[in-house]
């Protein structure tokens, strides 16, 4: 098992390579095709109708995850912080997602991704701490939740995607190497692998949005909102995991006094 100096390094070099990847590439522009999906059919009034209520998982994401907070005892305010940020983000996934899917352009991307870059950092601090290093994990909160905004508000002044691709992937990246090299304690570890392949799951939804609507009528792109807000729902449900093993201990001590 790798000591924390190793652990951190390895994160450490794994962002500088990806940073570095990203550097040697020409600025990524958005596809324009990208706003053309699949499917954008307009039912109960509502134009781009799948794509639109897809995005109710993100919500109900935000409500298991509201249930698994009240339970559980934090040790350090910024992961409280962590926590709430995710749930906020979550809901301003499904309320960015929904507001930018009535009418797909390029200015309403912005409202879908900006709480996306809130949600990848918040997981990818939670996780650092869990797997490696909660000094780390608090010093990096914050740095990491505003390199996710910033990357974002660059795309809209310059247009260039490749910091917030970095953003997104490096967090997806980042959390199965955190679980790798970490030293194994994260009760939640298997969810947190959940979250991250359900994520990758939604990823190809997304790529196969056209090939997908071939045989269904609904294209891939409701597909990766339903996919993306599981990886939530099971994330969350790792944090209710957490809460449950973290009061175990008390619920024993205290039976330990009333025995003796």
């Amino acid at each position: 098992m790798l000591h924390i100096a190793q652990r951190k390094a390895v994160l450490v070099g794994a962002a500088a390579l990806l940073l570095a990847a990203l550097a040697t590439l020409p600025p990524l522009r958005q596809d324009p095709r990208y706003h053309t999906f699949a499917d954008r059919r307009t039912l109960l009034g509502i134009p781009n109708f799948w794509n639109v209520i897809s995005n109710l998982p993100f919500f109900l994401a935000a409500a298991c995850g509201v249930s698994a907070l009240r339970s559980r005892p934090f040790v350090e305010r910024w992961e409280r912080a962590a926590h709430w940020a995710l749930l906020a983000g979550a809901v301003g996934v499904g309320a960015g997602s929904s507001y930018y899917h009535l009418h797909p352009d390029n200015q309403r991307l912005f409202y879908d991704r900006l709480p996306m870059t809130v949600v990848f950092m918040a997981m990818a601090a939670i996780t650092l701490g869990e797997c490696v290093s909660r000094k780390a994990a608090k010093r990096a909160l914050l740095p990491l939740l505003a390199a996710g905004v910033a990357s974002v508000f660059i795309w809209r002044a310059t247009g260039d995607l490749r910091l917030y691709a970095a953003v997104q992937f490096g967090a997806m990246l980042a959390m199965p190497l955190m679980l790798i090299f970490g030293p194994g304690r994260d009760p939640a570890a298997a969810y947190t692998w959940g979250a991250v392949l359900l994520y990758g799951a939604a990823k190809i939804a997304e790529a196969l949005d056209r090939q997908m609507g071939a045989f269904l009528s609904t294209g891939g792109h409701p597909w990766k909102h339903v996919a993306a807000g599981a990886a939530l729902v099971v994330y969350v449900v790792g944090i209710g995991r957490r809460s449950a093993l973290a009061r175990a201990p008390a619920r024993e001590a205290s039976a330990v006094v009333l025995r003796a």
